[in-house]
């Protein structure tokens, strides 16, 4: 249901009871994630109804007799309740309009850390960027991330623009000139971090299957779990990721994690996101977030130095032109954001992108 109500009854007291006398089977569900996952668990179902209960005895049994004089009895010593419930497409549309944001400039510091396999040296490399993404218009969205340290890499820049129809140009400039990233190309490294180019894709929910598992803790904090699968064969060819399994925040539908496998059940990489603060709108960001590759053991983590929500910016700069004409006007919004005093977040990665 995508209101995500349900009226159910309390099955503690009488569920085993109707099980164990053989008058319900439990029931597999109909789909299942990948076997090699021991941690997740069967897709949930909505919980029955009583009117479901009542009509499946019927249809299964010639003596209803029986069943209407157990659940009669049951339903004294327990009582019914209404409670909610709410399937995968439910949370997912939660999620995203509790984070949903018209427009969002930020500071973003992001530092990689690797380790050679032979010497086991500590590499650390250190990214500054300005990050921007606001809708147009018709609603679409544009992204823009713009190198500002160190010296050797700064004004290198990337550009997502989303078009009518669902197309998505992905472009890199730099001083040789603009490329475009291909969709075949777009789970390579995102200026050799451990981010890629599809990670800063919004979620499109016409793109994924969702289906709800069995509740999870992530830190103690109660979660929804959410597998997404590619919900077609032209995401599918195109994915980095065959599944991707999501923990939510139950209270505030934040992102907690997000666990990245390929198409052979393979674990690639692991998001955590850490300390949720709300923004200058009461938007909440987390301060800060990790993506770690489980392949190699690198890791990116992800802070913001600065963050302004819902305070647009002239639409010509998310265009090619700007990114590769930058000068002294543009950098008016840098100087702008250094200076301002609000709370450091990080946007959501890949599962609940904003706007």
């Amino acid at each position: 249901m995508r209101d995500g109500t349900n009226k159910a009854c309390t099955f503690e007291a009488w569920w085993g009871i109707l099980t164990s006398i053989g008058l319900l089977r439990n029931k597999k569900s109909l789909a299942k994630p990948p076997e090699t996952i021991n941690r997740w668990h069967n897709i949930t179902s909505p919980p029955p109804t009583p009117r479901s209960l009542f009509r499946f005895f019927l249809m299964r049994h010639t003596r209803p007799i029986v069943f209407l004089t157990v659940l009669a009895g049951a339903v004294l010593a327990a009582g019914f309740k209404t409670v909610n419930y709410l399937d995968a497409d439910a949370i997912m549309a939660k999620v995203h309009d509790t984070h949903s944001a018209e427009a969002e400039t930020d500071i973003v510091e992001m530092v990689s850390v690797t380790k050679d396999a032979k010497t086991n040296a500590v590499q650390t490399t250190t990214l500054k960027l300005l990050s921007a993404v606001q809708k147009d218009k018709k609603g679409n969205v544009m992204y823009l991330m713009r190198v500002l340290a160190p010296d050797a890499q700064k004004g290198v820049a990337f550009l997502m623009l989303e078009g009518d129809g669902g197309a998505v140009d992905q472009y890199v400039v730099t001083a040789l000139g603009t490329k475009k990233i291909l969709p075949e190309n777009r789970g390579s490294s995102f200026f050799n971090t451990d981010f890629t180019y599809e990670d800063l894709r919004r979620e499109k929910p016409g793109e994924w299957k969702y289906d709800r598992l069995d509740d999870e803790k992530i830190e103690g904090t109660d979660c929804y779990a959410i597998m997404a699968t590619p919900a077609n064969k032209e995401r599918e060819k195109i994915t980095g990721y065959t599944y991707r399994f999501l923990d939510i925040d139950k209270t505030t539908f934040d992102i907690r994690r997000v666990v990245f496998l390929d198409s052979k059940q393979k674990e690639l990489k692991v998001f955590d996101a850490h300390d949720y603060q709300p923004t200058n709108n009461a938007v909440q960001r987390p301060r800060s977030g990790e993506m770690k590759n489980l392949i190699t053991g690198a890791y990116t983590i992800m802070s913001l130095q600065n963050s302004r929500v819902n305070q647009p910016i002239d639409d010509k700069f998310f265009t090619l032109d700007t990114l590769q004409h930058w000068g002294a006007d543009q950098d008016k919004l840098i100087t702008e954001l250094q200076s301002a005093a609000a709370k450091p977040t990080v946007p959501a990665a890949s599962g609940a992108k904003t706007p």
